[in-house]
């Protein structure tokens, strides 16, 4: 499940002491990461504007080496690539899905273990020297061992490639410009800063095969000492009339970064994103067995109002016991039918901005296939199940994506 799409790439201090910054270890090397524009083979911007090149410690080391010996000769390095996440490198495969020229991200990269760099000859100016052809060529003119090139072309990549190994690096065939550290094998692979919050152990994730789908699997996670670990199996879920980007945990330039609708209103859409999951509400005087998550009940007096206009505004509220309430549209909690015997408030958009889209649940089906107006819903016995699981202490969130992003945004 990896269709991949163009996307941010989360660089922080997820891998601090695993890699460094080669810009400020190495100041005399040239960087100019490609793929933080969109002058790669990819046409797009797959990394932030502001990515750095990060490498593992050794291998700032030997670059260094690198650039020394070069620096006698009036030359140096410029660096076109360095650690690479996961999300990019499946952006990269969806893109071209040869693996001569991209690694299967189901395998990792060595990109991907910050023991691998793309790099090419510059003057002392900064100037490119000539190469056989330009970098990200997926062409046989690329290989190492082409002759389909000029001897000025053929002798700087002689030149290149035998400075580099000089100082511990080995040359892909097929690319003139990729060198990875001999020992990389050692190295472990880096996936990326995953949108999940440290202090979360429990995801409910739920994923649609498209953005106008209203039908998806719903999946439990816990984090263990070991990572993530699936919990049980997964059952089906109906959304609203499709997904659409909400306000929640993620960061939110993954809408225009990926792109798809944006959630507002009365759009009937169920939103997309990282929420947390904060309480419960139900027809029964005591929440089930095993619940933590704090529990309402759902008199005939509690509503979740969704008028824009109120002070209430995507949050509970109990009627007034005399006059007129504030608000003029609500979602009452005691229904006569059977969807909110038991909720989960899904926490969209906490700071209640005006029109963006209230009173988001995971509540009980009207039965399978149909889609409710804006919540995530299934049959109730599987809620129960999944409202017993829930601990308030494991901070637990909802994952709620399409699939095409879903494999592309770092979670795990």
């Amino acid at each position: 499940m990896r269709v991949a799409v163009a996307l941010l790439c989360f660089v922080s201090t997820a891998h601090a002491g695993q890699l460094v910054d080669l810009s400020l270890v190495v100041p005399t090397i040239r960087v100019e990461l490609r793929y933080a524009t969109a002058n790669n083979f990819t046409h797009t911007r797959i990394y932030a504007a502001d990515a750095r090149c990060l490498v593992r410690p050794e291998v700032a080391t030997r670059l260094d080496k690198v650039q020394r010996a070069l620096a006698k000769e009036r030359l140096g390095v410029l660096v076109y690539d360095c650690w690479r996440p996961l999300a990019a490198q499946q952006t990269r495969w969806a893109a071209r899905p040869d693996p001569r020229y991209v690694a299967d991200p189901k395998r990792g990269s060595r990109h991907g273990r910050g023991a691998a760099v793309d790099v090419t000859l510059v003057d002392d100016r900064g100037h490119e020297l000539e190469m056989p052809t330009p970098w990200d060529d997926a062409t046989p003119r690329a290989h190492r061992d082409s002759v389909a090139a000029t001897p000025a072309a053929i002798a700087n990549r002689a030149r290149l490639e035998a400075a580099m190994e000089a100082a511990g690096f080995v040359g892909l065939s097929t690319e003139w410009w990729h060198f990875d550290a001999r020992d990389w094998p050692r190295y472990a692979q880096l996936a990326g800063d995953s949108i999940v919050p440290a202090s979360t152990k429990q995801l409910v994730v739920v994923v649609t095969p498209t953005w106008d789908a209203h039908e998806g699997e719903l999946t439990r996670y816990e984090r263990t000492s070991s990572g993530w670990t699936k919990v049980g199996e997964g059952w089906p879920v109906v959304t609203g009339k499709g997904l659409a980007w909400g306000v929640g945990v993620h960061p939110s330039s993954l809408a225009a970064r990926l792109g798809g609708p944006t959630k507002h209103e009365g759009d009937r859409r169920s939103p997309a994103g990282v929420f947390a999951l904060t309480e419960l509400t139900g027809y029964a005087a005591q929440p089930p067995p095993g619940a933590t998550l704090p529990y309402r009940v759902a008199t005939p007096k509690l509503y979740c109002v969704d008028d824009p206009r109120a002070a209430e505004y995507n949050r509970f509220a109990l009627a007034p016991g005399n006059g007129t309430p504030a608000w003029t549209s609500t979602e009452p909690m005691r229904r006569d039918d059977a969807l909110y015997t038991r909720t989960v408030f899904v926490a969209h958009h906490p700071g209640a901005a005006p029109g963006a889209g209230s009173c988001i649940f995971l509540h009980v089906w009207s039965g399978p296939g149909r889609p409710t107006v804006g919540c995530t819903a299934m049959a109730l016995p599987l809620l129960e199940l999944l409202v017993g699981w829930l601990r308030q202490d494991d901070a637990p969130l909802l994952v709620q994506l399409p699939k095409s992003v879903f494999d592309t945004v770092p979670l795990f």
